[in-house]
């Protein structure tokens, strides 16, 4: 078996664990929608771009379809591996409509590779400098602010080997040379093997819920956390702050909170806020109370945030369920 055969092989192989990755986080882990929607695009997506410079390498002629292709899945992992961060670091956080201002370049980039092929290496040169702008803008808000997050050392690794994978990439784009093209294709798969082997052995990323018996222990820690103690009532709290409040790891209180109330962390959460206030708003002294203060007073931060979860959770505002609670009276 020569050389080149060899290095398909072994990076084919290494696109199969990325396409088995993504396939896992977004059909089967289940633990938190947008995240692992969100991580299961990024391999998607980085699976993509490796899978481009394959066939780059075993046929230079590659069309301008596929090379287009590899530009978007290039372009997007930048976005993507931003977006996820920004749902790590936050679990309550929503994705907003102006988000989607980030796919416009790896769609323009794509089109324009389609008409014209001849400018390939000018849009993978400016998807090379996207991708490590939004590195950079991931590192400072999330990797390294000083401030607390809650970004696990499965969101570190994936960080500093998203970091490997542009330095590979840009030494790949720059590389006058075929020998140097196929080391960038054998470094790409290099970083793929390390984060699927990492992932395997991490017990926040693959464990599987229902498989991990939860100490009686843990779940009084809890229930008492947020029924009696009212941890709720703490503006933002994120998950890794409670899991540092009752002192146990992030992924078990997770596994833990959904056991117990059958809902994810930000469910419960919100769930006992607006329990809170429909508590106060079936009480007389509190007909003439804002319904925004109530809200403010058991944690939420906007009174947007709070309408959403009430409606979602009780089926009719705030002054509608009032109102009904009064005429049963």
């Amino acid at each position: 078996m020569n050389t080149s055969i060899a290095l398909i092989i072994f990076s084919s192989i290494a696109v199969t664990s990325c396409v088995f990755m993504a396939t896992y986080f977004l059909f089967l882990r289940k633990v938190s929608k947008l995240q692992d929607l969100t991580l299961g695009l990024l391999f998607i997506v980085i699976a993509m771009r490796i899978t481009k410079s394959i066939f780059y390498y075993v046929l230079p002629e590659i069309s301008s379809l596929a090379t287009a292709f590899g530009f978007l899945g290039f372009a997007l992992i930048g976005p993507l591996a931003l977006t996820y961060f920004s749902l790590s670091n936050n679990s309550n956080k929503a994705l907003k409509t102006n988000q989607l201002l980030h796919i416009i370049f790896p769609i323009i980039g794509f089109i324009i590779i389609l008409v014209n092929s001849n400018i390939a290496y000018d849009m993978y040169f400016l998807a090379n400098v996207s991708f490590v702008s939004y590195l950079l803008i991931t590192a400072i808000k999330f990797i390294f602010k000083t401030k607390k997050n809650d970004l696990s050392q499965w969101h570190k690794v994936l960080f500093y080997a998203l970091i490997s994978l542009s330095v590979i990439l840009i030494y790949q784009l720059f590389g006058e040379t075929i020998s140097a093209y196929a080391t960038g294709i054998a470094l790409s798969s290099i970083v793929i093997y390390f984060l699927f082997f990492y992932a395997l052995q991490s017990p926040s990323i693959v464990k599987k819920s229902s498989s991990k018996v939860i100490p009686e222990k843990m779940i009084k820690k809890i229930t008492k956390a947020i029924e009696d103690d009212k941890i709720y009532c703490q503006p933002g709290i994120t998950l890794a702050q409670f899991a540092e409040a009752i002192d146990a790891p992030n992924y078990l209180v997770s596994i833990a909170t959904k056991k117990i109330y059958n809902k994810n962390f930000p469910e419960v959460i919100n769930s006992f806020r607006i329990k809170a206030v429909r508590d106060k708003l079936s009480q007389p002294e509190f007909m003439n109370e804002k319904i925004e203060d109530l809200a403010y007073d058991v944690g939420f931060n906007t009174s947007s945030a709070f309408y959403n979860a009430f409606k979602k959770e009780v089926a009719m505002t705030p002054r509608e369920y009032q109102s009904s609670i009064m005429t049963k009276d």
